[in-house]
């Protein structure tokens, strides 16, 4: 298989969306008007399609799709576009939002139109299925809770070829009788620089949850993986994973692939995998990764010191979603500064001036 170095590639898949100047950043609130007043001043109030479609929306522009009970609904994607959530999990950790009670929820999202290479999606809550198959494209931070029969479809779904597709520090939950990431039906062209790091991946079921065909090459870095049927993949660098369940059942199936410094409850899942062609080393079998157990729903899986996986991946790096370059944030909240508290001192009547305390952090 190709090597390459994760940092060099990942670095350029974000630098190569550079942006033009001139792109415009609209905001999106279905909760415009209603019981509100004054009512939110959003420039778009219905769902996230009506927003992309609008002609105004130019390719590089961003859609900041803000706290919202009621879903924006599914998106067919034909622009280039970074579209911004709230994150989730907001009430669990410190230090998120000033209104912790909702996220940025939207239904499936589909990205195989070529025009919507070199978008980024982060900080949404997703609720069906994402199909990633045009080049350049990031879904990171994201909270992708996928009921039954629903994935992340990486390919086409033709005979073309794409390049560049990152799934990075997202929060991955469900896939009943399916897979959690997936070739994309129907695909048979290439899919280069494939990126799967710094998430977490879980399933209800005993259903493998990554399963890519042989025409997908890339790395898979830094995930953690509570399942006992993780990894059924070709032509991929694996490395600093943590594969962790309830019992040792199942395994991991490698083709053409370099696994290094993983870590999995059986040794059939990283160190005795199934599967041919493969350069094995450094795996360990612990039962036992070190996990903190408390906290908040994604925040219990940091690692404790002193942890067995703590500085026993590649290059003395941490395994699991917290390590690593990139690694996984609580949350999902987006690369962009937040406001997380607001304080008003007690106005005094016929006082010139209000003291307001804005708390603000960068991500």
């Amino acid at each position: 298989m190709k090597k390459f170095i994760f940092s060099t590639v990942l670095c350029s898949v974000f630098t190569g969306m550079a942006f033009t100047s001139n792109a415009k950043i609209w905001r999106l609130n279905n909760n415009n008007g209603g019981a509100i007043n004054p009512p939110i001043n959003a420039d778009f109030t219905g769902t996230i399609q009506q927003a992309h479609d609008n002609a105004s929306v130019q390719p590089g522009d961003t859609i900041h799709v803000e706290q919202s009970n009621t879903s924006y609904g599914n998106l067919i994607m034909t622009k280039r576009l970074v579209i911004i959530g709230a994150g989730y999990f907001l009430n669990e950790n410190p230090n998120t939002q000033v209104n912790r009670d909702h996220s940025s929820i939207v239904g499936g999202i589909n990205m195989l139109n070529s025009g919507c290479s070199g978008s980024v999606i982060t900080g949404l809550t997703i609720t069906s299925t994402v199909n990633m198959g045009a080049n350049r494209l990031v879904l990171t931070r994201n909270y992708l809770s996928l009921p039954a029969y629903t994935y992340i479809g990486v390919g086409t779904g033709n005979a073309s070829n794409i390049d560049s597709v990152v799934i990075s520090a997202n929060y991955i939950s469900g896939s009943s009788y399916t897979y959690n990431i997936q070739t994309q039906p129907s695909t048979s062209g290439t899919v280069t620089n494939f990126i799967c790091s710094n998430n977490l991946v879980t399933n209800s079921t005993n259903s493998t949850m990554v399963a890519l065909g042989s025409s997908i090459s890339g790395i898979i870095r830094n995930n953690f993986f509570n399942g006992p049927s993780a990894l059924s993949v070709y032509n991929m660098y694996v490395v600093n994973n943590i594969q962790n369940f309830t019992n040792n059942s199942g395994g991991c199936t490698f083709n053409n692939s370099v696994i290094e410094f993983n870590m999995g409850m059986s040794n059939a899942f990283f160190i005795t995998p199934s599967g041919s062609n493969n350069t094995i080393s450094n795996n360990v079998t612990n039962s036992t990764p070190g996990f903190a157990g408390t906290g908040s729903t994604d925040g219990r899986w940091k690692l404790q010191p002193g942890a067995a996986a703590q500085g026993a991946g590649k290059n003395g790096e941490d395994m699991g979603m917290f390590g690593g370059q990139i690694p996984y944030a609580l949350s999902g909240l987006p690369m962009v500064p937040n406001v997380y508290a607001l304080t008003i001192d007690p106005i005094v009547p016929g006082a010139s001036t209000i003291n307001v305390t804005v708390s603000t952090k960068s991500n």
